[in-house]
């Protein structure tokens, strides 16, 4: 909600197409290739991250000054079993808290009689519905917002502030009592678009709702909290218009796999906020490589094993 652009994101931004490529190779190293397509400012934002460190090998066509539309790629190759970044985010703008999460794992295990290879991806869950049910709805169907989203968001802000934070007990519920009746009354005469135009001046009414109560040293604490949450939420409807999109080739035989579609030997995800706005979206998939001729050597040494020994015994009885 800085400076109140996201309503702008939601209804008039051009979709962010987001594709990965991973590639695991027999010997357990995997190639990531990450493309990026949309409007500039939609890409740069922080809804979702671009992988920008030195580890990768980027590209963009940012300086094309005639495009309406951009392209980021991305190329980086992983070691056997290398952790997957949970987050492209580089810096300390804003809390890891806020930021989306995708935790990724690439499994490669050696039996010696078979191989196996594990792939485990998570976009973790915005946990909308019971934050806010409202935006809930408006993620269902962003061309029209319910009424009243707004400030259903704006309370939860408020409220949430004022239970994370270090408030004496006894305090919090007279706090509480009249933030909600400010909600009930003032906030309720007051239509939504009017709240966008100045979002700012209510925002700051109901933080100075919250924290005159409450002694000086809470300030600091209690504007961390609320701009945890603000950024949480704006990050989440930022994401409404964009795009996911993962493929996966793995060696061997595809033993299980929750994939949308598989066409020769690549795995397909095609997905939304509306997949994660509140649980986890969840990608799987599993294969391996079953080395027959290692089978049976192993069986007959078993077996020579097993001879060996019951002629041993033998011998000393």
């Amino acid at each position: 909600m800085r400076n109140l652009l996201l309503i702008f994101s939601i209804l008039l931004s051009a979709c962010v197409e987001h594709q990965f490529l991973f590639t695991v190779s027999p010997e357990g190293n995997y190639e990531v290739k990450y493309k990026a397509h949309g409007d500039k400012n939609d890409l740069t934002d922080f809804d979702f991250p671009l992988p920008k460190s030195k580890e990768w090998d980027t590209h963009t066509t940012f300086g094309d000054s005639e495009a309406e539309t951009f392209d980021y790629t991305a190329h980086r190759n992983f070691k056997r079993n290398e952790k997957f970044p949970d987050t492209f985010f580089e810096g300390d703008s804003i809390y890891m808290e806020s930021l989306i999460s995708h935790p990724i794992r690439v499994i490669h295990r050696n039996w010696v009689f078979i191989e196996t290879f594990s792939f485990y991806a998570a976009i973790e869950g915005r946990g909308v519905h019971s934050k806010y049910p409202l935006v809930n709805e408006l993620i269902q169907n962003s061309e029209n917002p319910p009424e009243g989203w707004l400030k259903e968001s704006l309370y939860f802000l408020l409220s949430q502030t004022l239970s994370e934070s270090d408030v004496e007990w006894n305090t919090k519920p007279i706090i509480r009592a009249e933030l909600k009746e400010w909600v009930e009354i003032d906030l309720a005469a007051v239509s939504d678009s009017k709240i966008f135009e100045d979002f700012e001046y209510y925002k700051n009414e109901g933080l100075d709702i919250i924290m005159q109560p409450v002694p000086p040293e809470n300030y600091d604490q209690m504007d961390t909290i609320f701009k945890t949450l603000e950024d949480e939420l704006e990050i989440t409807l930022d994401l409404i218009d964009d795009q996911f999109d993962f493929r996966l080739v793995l060696p061997g035989m595809l033993e299980h796999s929750n994939a949308d579609t598989l066409s020769g030997d690549t795995l397909f995800w095609s997905f939304n906020l509306k997949n994660f706005s509140d649980e986890n979206f969840i990608m799987e998939a599993r294969s391996s490589i079953d080395y027959p001729g290692r089978q049976k050597a192993g069986l007959f040494i078993l077996f020579i094993f097993i001879i060996g020994l019951i002629g041993f015994r033998r011998k000393t009885h």
